[in-house]
């Protein structure tokens, strides 16, 4: 997978590296503080807990993109796949929490008084729709991370491109010949 492009210093490698686990790990340390201690058992602290860390979900993704992107540039397949094993976890774990949470949003609403059902029941939903937009882009990034990990490490192919078949579809694609 040898590409043609500068090597970088790596000091900038490792400070992107370090900058991409910054925003994985931030956004859930500031989660954890605001929600602690921990009370999985009480169902109004899952629906609050839930509740709020659906928004802290772009930037962890954000930065374990920036992570994969880095390592894929700089053809670190161990790297790529502890991410990719990493993002599907995460994709896992956010369809459990996308069950309890929605079961929680149900019993919520129903303890509510009959005007704010529609809120509490409108909130839950745009909760549900966060967790399952990221369920589905960290699924197809860890699967193809964890892919793309699998063929840096096979080495460049034994077949070697026909150069024609690179200008090919040029010529078709024009409908004349460069000859």
């Amino acid at each position: 997978m040898s590409r043609s492009t500068p090597n970088p210093s790596p000091w900038a490698v490792g400070a992107v590296y370090l900058f991409g686990l910054v925003l994985v790990i931030s956004p859930m340390v500031d989660l954890a503080t605001t929600v602690l201690p921990a009370r999985p058992g009480d169902f109004t602290w899952r629906y609050g807990a839930f509740g709020l860390a659906a928004g802290y979900l772009q930037t962890p993704i954000l930065g374990l993109v920036l992570l994969l992107a880095v390592a894929y540039w700089q053809e670190h397949p161990w790297l790529l796949r502890v991410a990719g094993a990493t993002a599907c976890v995460a994709s896992l774990a956010l369809g459990l929490v996308m069950v309890v949470f929605a079961l929680d949003v149900l019993q919520m609403r129903g303890m509510r008084a009959e005007e704010v059902r529609s809120a509490v029941l409108a909130g839950g939903i745009l909760q549900e729709l966060k967790y399952l937009l990221a369920a589905l882009v960290l699924a197809p990034l860890g699967i193809g991370s964890w892919t793309t990990a699998s063929r840096m490490r096979a080495g460049p192919s034994r077949v070697k491109a026909d150069p024609a078949a690179v200008v090919a579809p040029r010529i078709v694609a024009s409908g004349r010949s460069t000859a």
